[in-house]
C-alpha cells in the first residue's frame, strides 16, 4: 500500500465527505482546491480509497468554535502530516504534476509509482509524494479533445499556484523546532508543464517578483512546452527562481511530441529536443538527453518505465552534482548531457 497526498481543482463526486474526482473542473471555481490522501494497492496500484482533509472554517480568524478550536485549512491538515513524516523519517517530499489524458484514478497510480521509484535509492528513507491533479481527460486525438486539456492545463495554473503559496506560507511559519532540514521537489511530466508555465506567472504576479525558492530539484520530463519556453518571461524564464535546479529531461523519438508539433499546430516541443538554444539556458539549467536509453512503449512515460532514467532521476535527487552522475556524458556543443 502507497501512501499519496493530492491537492485537486477537480469536481468532488460529491460534496459532503467526497471519496473520488471527476473530469471537470470544482463547481467552487477553477483554483478552488481539495486536499487529502489517498492509499494506493493493488498488483498494479489500480486501487485506491480516498480520504479528504476535514476542513473547519471560522468566519473571524479571532473567534474559536464551541468546542474551542478555531479555524483549520485542508491544506494545513496535509502539510502538516507530511511534515511530521518529513521529519521523523529524514524524507524528502516530492510535488508531482501529472500530463495529458489522465483520469484521478491514473494521476494516484502514476504518483504511487513515482513514489515507489524515487525512493529506492541505496535503501534510503523514501520520499513523500504530493500529486496536483488537475482536470485533464483528453485524448490527443481528435484535435478538440487536445485542445481542451490544453484550455484546461492553462486554467489549472492558478490552482496550482495557489497551492504553491499556501505551501510558502506553511514553510515560514514554521517554528526552529518544527524544521524538518529535508528538501522539497517538483516532478512535471507532459502536459503538467503548461500547468507549471501558468503557475509561474500566477506565483510571480502574487509575489510582487519576489518568488519564493522552495524546490531544490525540478524535473521536466517530456515537456509539452515550446522549445523556446525559458526565453520568454511569459514562458518558463522564471522558473529557476523557484529552485536550486531545473533538469530538463527530453527524447527526440517521443512520438507525442511529434503528434503535438506537427498536428497541433505547437512550435518545437521543449520534451523533443530540449531548448531552442541550449548554450543560453540560465547555469542552474541541466539539459539531459534519453534518446539513447528509451524506445518503444515508454517513450513518453520514460520518468516511470525507464531504469535508466528512472536512476538518473535518483542520483539527481539526493543531491550529485551534475557531472558526476554516473552514466553521463556531456556534448559540448549542445550543452546537454546524454545518457548512455
Amino acid at each position: 500500500m502507497v501512501k499519496v497526498y493530492f491537492a485537486t481543482n477537480r469536481k468532488p463526486n460529491r460534496q459532503q465527505k467526497p471519496d473520488d474526482f471527476g473530469a471537470d473542473f470544482s463547481a467552487a471555481g477553477l483554483a478552488s482546491l481539495r486536499f487529502g490522501q489517498a492509499e494506493v494497492s493493488g498488483d498494479k496500484l489500480e486501487t485506491y480509497a480516498v480520504q479528504v482533509a476535514r476542513e473547519r472554517l471560522v468566519k473571524d480568524a479571532g473567534r474559536k468554535q464551541k468546542d474551542g478550536k478555531g479555524s483549520m485549512l485542508g491544506s494545513q491538515s496535509v502539510f502538516e502530516h507530511a511534515r511530521r513524516k518529513m521529519a521523523s523519517a529524514k524524507r524528502d517530499t516530492v510535488i508531482f504534476i501529472h500530463g495529458y489524458n489522465v483520469s484521478f484514478k491514473e494521476a494516484l497510480t502514476a504518483a504511487a509509482r513515482l513514489k515507489l521509484n524515487l525512493g529506492r535509492d541505496a535503501g534510503g528513507p523514501g520520499v513523500n509524494i504530493v500529486l496536483f491533479s488537475w482536470p485533464s481527460d483528453g485524448s490527443m486525438m481528435p484535435y478538440l479533445a487536445y485542445a481542451n486539456d490544453r484550455q484546461d492545463a492553462a486554467a489549472s495554473g492558478p490552482a496550482f499556484a495557489r497551492g504553491f503559496l499556501k505551501l510558502a506560507n506553511f514553510l515560514r511559519g514554521s517554528t526552529p523546532q518544527e524544521a524538518c532540514d529535508q528538501r522539497i521537489h517538483l516532478v512535471a511530466h507532459s502536459m503538467g508543464n503548461y500547468v507549471l508555465r501558468h503557475a509561474v506567472q500566477e506565483i510571480e504576479r502574487q509575489s510582487s517578483g519576489r518568488m519564493p525558492r522552495i524546490f531544490d530539484q525540478v524535473y521536466l520530463m517530456a515537456a509539452d512546452e515550446d522549445d523556446d519556453a525559458f526565453e520568454h518571461d511569459h514562458k518558463l524564464k522564471r522558473l529557476p527562481r523557484l529552485a536550486k535546479r531545473v533538469n530538463v529531461y527530453f527524447n527526440n523519438e517521443d512520438r507525442a511530441m511529434a503528434v503535438s508539433d506537427k498536428t497541433k499546430g505547437n512550435p518545437d516541443r521543449l520534451g523533443d529536443d530540449g531548448p531552442r538554444v541550449p548554450r543560453g539556458v540560465p547555469g542552474k539549467v541541466t539539459l539531459i538527453d534519453c534518446t539513447p536509453v528509451v524506445s518503444g512503449v515508454v517513450e513518453h512515460s520514460y520518468y516511470l518505465d525507464s531504469p535508466r532514467v528512472v536512476d538518473d532521476m535518483q542520483k539527481v535527487l539526493v543531491g550529485t552534482r551534475s557531472d558526476l552522475v554516473p552514466g553521463r556524458v556531456y556534448i559540448q556543443e549542445t550543452n546537454r548531457f546524454r545518457l548512455t
